[in-house]
């Protein structure tokens, strides 16, 4: 049977291509351009109208002007229809010109969103979701696609990327699960997509829908639960080939950097060190206190501005280009584009090249294929330089503190710290390939109306190489250290997808979808690594040479199926409601319980359509929803029910035979065969409005959920050989509010002003957690050590608060502390400082965030800027972050003020009574944090652009033509001392708020130009 359905799909795929090229050449006779200009009842033109012609999926939009261009003969009938317009029909006669005024119609609300195997009018939509247009942000210099969602949907929060090719963390709605994974799920052209979203450009995306409660996200099931981001890629618009050029040029620099000690200041912390350990401080033999580079550094007067020599400004170029069209039975998008991005330091960069191409044939009025296709390459290579602010400013950068030559291994002496740039020798290749191709075939079923059936097939590769080879001037002990780690993923989806779509007496519309879908995926992973080379030209190329090898390799798979039915009806454009089944199974958990049914219901009222207010002046939509729903999280390992057997080189077993020790396997994980699906309940109660003829629109959603038998790893006793369990146990909820505001307070021929804002805030809280009460105080116990609470929210700090610092002269100064040091609240009031003073001092969680952005256009210039905003504060201290290093010399280690440098800082000394920064050589008794607030509001996107006039494009005999001049991350507003106050992902860990030791956030100008003909 498999190898008939292997004979079928490649025979089925050479038909399709064959088709597809004879498509793209054939054309219809007797066309001609009908061109024109669409306004409302004013005269005020209307961007963005959709052009079609009747029963086909021919189209075009209204540009900035109002102005369209369509190909058509005569006797074609063009359907034009806008959100909030009355739709309205022209037949194409003899005149190539038609112009069409719209007026307003509160009764239509026809915009059509994607919700999943399938599109909805968004009349029709009871759930909460968000459609982006993304066209608006496509000049930006943004990695991904997530950079241009930032601030524009309620509900989505979306860190700030520092590094090159960083992809940043971003969750719908909160927090729903403590272990399993938080991230939603991407949908891409109708398929679930598990590549990186860097892996799309974002010249090649045309819009996303943001499914934001159970009810929009239930046909996903298991799958949804985090919310779900559906991407729709471009295709084809006009007849005649459309061909687009973009590029873009731009540099970064650090929005700030935080300064280290000066020369002066270095010197003054030797002597403040030695005055606070008690040793002689005579500045006129400071040379006699610094190491013998120092020293000899200091007599010549050279220092070494670390910050200067490391950090560079630093260049982003992108490149894209397309060419998209249609004939009457064939539709074609192609693209490509490279972007090159460096960091602030040498090799921290990443250059991406991608190709996309879609297709799309009638091969009869009943049938249509399709074929999308896509290549990312992605280069990580290099070893980034690192900002070691630790150097001292009297170290070598050259040997013997020449002016150049070879660098100086160990700077300051310190073998603690090799010279940053010796990175640079490191032999680091890490690529990865990414192919996508997504085959989809439309059935029209002949026999039953509005009876559609479809077949998508998507066939997903990655595969990632990493070489390292360091020599054996940076591996000395080793002699040489090499490795080459090779690592593969393979998936394929098949969905098959019934739908059908009736209007009857043009007042009851009825749909209906079902799904049989089915998943898998595998991956492999192979390391080889060696140490001690006794040749070294070929590094990593031949493993072989070195003394110490060592061999790693793995393998999973997993299935993935599910069944689903979703039924939707509509009542004369004012009742619609909408009830949906999944069931899904995943092989990762136990034979008992690999499946999980999901229920989601909605309902919504359309108001404003009644006959008492549809021919209202003032109101022109109001619209409630409701909605109800369960969605799963599967989100655990594929073998976590199993117990597991690892191999480590180190276990090794003796026969006691006289022969050597044999390699050993040792069991490193529990089964636990009732392991489940996660389940979170949502309710979603909503609000669509529009006033004074759309000026004024929006939407309100407060919701709340709870999330279910948590995957929680629980802590065993030891005895049983292992400490923690992966169980189902816990409850987690979330409730809030979005409001998303959008206003035209200004419209006239020449000049309008845009503005949208969104806001919301999330209150997020443990309901339970292990059911334990050992203290038997008749409530559940915390989980202290991992910071979990019972009904306090997700990323809690615990620990002693601080208040201010000790000084001379104080007489509370408790027994182990002494002046210059933090002063630990003594929470409890008992008079001493113990473990009992500990508490809980806030939340890496925000109070609420917003953005607003403002759209200025003026002729044919217009301006773009978006401030985005976190806050925090509250009763109970939100978005807070530890940046102890910035306030205590001594921060990272005992010892590291006495050997190295640190942050510029008021540290306390006898004659300095500071209030903020701790003595020099400050080593806490208990360990605490320095909370600072992470409140900030940020200018993050400028765009200024220019699109030339009618005329100019004439002249050059092209379509349009634009420049644009694009800053983002111009300013930040915030009492966050370190680097950056938002959440961002360093590696693989979350970090709340970056400071010295992470990387700077950039602030980056590009200049770009835009063609089209």
């Amino acid at each position: 049977m498999k190898q008939l359905i292997r004979l079928k799909k490649g025979k089925f795929i050479g038909l399709l291509f064959l088709i597809l090229s004879v498509g793209l050449v054939s054309h219809s006779q007797n066309e001609r351009e009908i061109t024109g200009k669409v306004t409302d009842q004013v005269g005020v033109p209307l961007p963005g109208v959709s052009v079609l012609l009747l029963n086909t999926s021919i189209g075009t939009q209204t540009d900035f002007d109002g102005k369209y261009s369509i190909s058509a003969k005569k006797g074609d009938v063009l359907v034009f229809s806008f959100i909030g317009m009355k739709s309205t029909r022209n037949t194409v006669v003899d005149n190539n010109i038609i112009n069409v005024q719209m007026e307003e119609d509160a009764a239509v609300l026809d915009e059509v969103v994607v919700v999943g195997y399938g599109t909805r009018k968004k009349s029709d939509v009871t759930g909460s979701m968000a459609r982006v247009n993304t066209q608006a942000t496509q000049s930006l210099p943004n990695t991904n696609v997530l950079q241009s969602l930032k601030g524009t949907v309620a509900g989505l929060t979306i860190g700030t990327p520092n590094r090159p090719g960083e992809e940043p963390i971003f969750r719908v709605r909160g927090t729903n699960s403590i272990s399993a994974s938080n991230r939603p799920l991407i949908v891409v052209d109708g398929i679930i997509y598990n590549g990186s979203l860097n892996d799309i450009s974002n010249n090649d995306i045309q819009s996303v829908d943001v499914l934001k409660d159970a009810s929009a996200a239930a046909v996903y099931g298991s799958r949804s639960a985090n919310g779900v981001i559906i991407i729709s890629t471009k295709r084809g618009v006009a007849k005649k080939p459309t061909f687009n050029f973009s590029t873009s040029y731009g540099f970064s620099d650090p929005v700030k950097l935080i300064p280290v000690l000066s020369p002066e200041g270095y010197l003054q912390k030797i002597l403040d060190i030695r005055i606070a350990t008690g040793q002689e401080a005579d500045p006129n033999n400071i040379s006699d206190y610094l190491t013998i580079t120092e020293s000899n550094n200091l007599a010549a007067g050279r220092t070494v501005d670390w910050y200067d020599r490391l950090v560079k400004t630093s260049i982003t170029k992108t490149y894209a280009g397309s060419v998209s069209g249609r004939t009457d039975k064939t539709n074609y998008f192609l693209s490509g584009s490279y972007f090159d991005q460096e960091g602030i330091v040498e090799n921290d960069n990443f250059k991406r090249f991608t190709a996309r191409a879609n297709f799309s044939n009638d091969l009869t009025d009943w049938f249509n294929v399709s074929l999308n296709t896509s290549i990312t390459h992605k280069d990580y290579s290099g070893s980034a330089v690192p900002l070691r602010y630790g150097l001292s400013p009297y170290s070598n950068y050259y040997e013997d503190g020449a002016d150049s030559g070879e660098l100086e291994y160990f700077p300051m002496e310190d073998p603690f710290f090799r010279h940053p740039e010796l990175n640079l020798r490191t032999e680091d290749f890490d690529k990865r390939l990414n192919l996508f191709g997504l085959v989809s075939a439309k059935i029209k079923v002949p026999f039953v109306k509005g009876l559609k059936y479809t077949m998508n097939y998507s066939l997903s590769s990655e595969n990632n190489r990493r070489n390292i080879f360091n020599d054996n001037t940076l591996s000395i002990t080793n002699n040489g250290s090499a490795s080459k780690t090779i690592s593969e993923q393979y998936t394929w989806t098949f969905d098959n997808i019934l739908n059908y779509d009736r209007i009857f007496n043009n007042v009851h519309s009825v749909s209906a979808t079902f799904l049989l879908s089915r998943e898998y995926q595998n991956a492999t992973s192979t390391n080889a690594s060696s140490t001690d080379f006794f040749s070294q030209v070929l590094g990593y190329n031949s493993l072989e040479l070195g003394a110490v090898p060592s061999v790693n390799s793995g393998f999973g798979e997993q299935n993935q199926n599910a069944i689903m039915g979703r039924l939707n009806y509509a009542y004369d454009n004012k009742y619609a409601i909408t009830g949906t089944v999944r069931k899904d199974g995943y092989s990762g958990f136990s034979q008992t319980n690999k499946y999980a049914t999901f229920y989601s219901g909605g309902i919504s009222w359309t108001v404003s359509n009644e006959n008492f207010l549809k021919n209202s002046a003032w109101l022109n939509l109001m619209k409630l929803r409701f909605s109800y729903g369960e969605n799963g999280n599967q989100a655990i390992g594929r073998y976590r029910t199993l117990a597991r057997i690892t191999a480590n080189t180190s276990d090794k077993y003796v026969f006691g035979d006289g022969g050597g020790t044999s390699n050993g396997v040792a069991v490193s994980t529990l089964a636990n065969n009732e392991l489940s699906w996660e389940t979170t309940d949502t309710y979603n109660l909503g609000l669509d409005f529009g006033f004074f003829n759309r000026r004024l629109s929006g939407s309100i959603d407060v919701y709340s959920s709870r999330t279910k038998d948590l995957l929680l790893n629980r802590q065993i006793p030891s005895l049983t050989g292992f400490r923690t369990i992966l169980t189902n146990v816990g409850e987690v909820s979330n409730k809030g509010i979005e409001v998303a505001l959008n206003a035209t307070p200004v419209m006239t021929d020449d000049f309008s002003w845009d503005i949208g804002v969104v806001f919301d805030k999330n209150n997020n809280k443990i309901e339970s957690l292990f059911g334990v009460d050992d203290d038997g105080d008749g409530v559940e116990d915390d989980d202290i050590a991992n910071g979990w609470f019972i009904g306090k929210p997700l990323g809690a700090i615990y620990g002693y608060a601080i208040d201010g610092i000790h000084q001379i002269g104080d007489t509370d100064i408790p027994s182990g502390y002494e002046p210059g040091d933090f002063r630990i609240v003594d929470y409890n009031n008992n008079g001493e400082v113990d473990v009992d003073d500990r508490h809980i001092l806030g939340y890496y969680t925000p109070n609420y965030q917003f953005s607003v952005t403002n759209t200025f256009k003026y002729k044919n210039v217009s301006l773009f800027v978006r401030i985005n905003s976190v806050q925090g504060g509250g009763k109970d201290n939100h978005y807070v972050g530890n940046n102890i290093i910035g306030h205590s010399p001594n921060a990272p280690f005992a010892s590291w003020s006495d050997r190295f440098s640190f942050p510029a800082m008021d540290y306390w000394t006898p004659t300095n009574p500071s209030n903020t920064a701790a003595r020099v050589n400050y080593t806490p008794t208990r360990g605490h944090p320095y909370l600072e607030d992470r409140s900030f509001v940020r200018l993050q996107d400028v765009i200024l652009s220019y699109a030339f006039d009618k005329e100019v494009l004439e002249k050059l005999k092209i379509d349009g033509l634009s420049l644009n001049l694009n800053a983002k991350n111009l300013h930040t507003w915030t009492k966050w001392t370190g680097y950056d106050p938002e959440t961002t992902r360093v590696g693989n860990s979350t970090v709340y708020g970056t400071t010295i030791n992470n990387s700077p956030l950039n602030r980056t100008f590009t200049l770009g130009l835009d063609l089209t003909f």
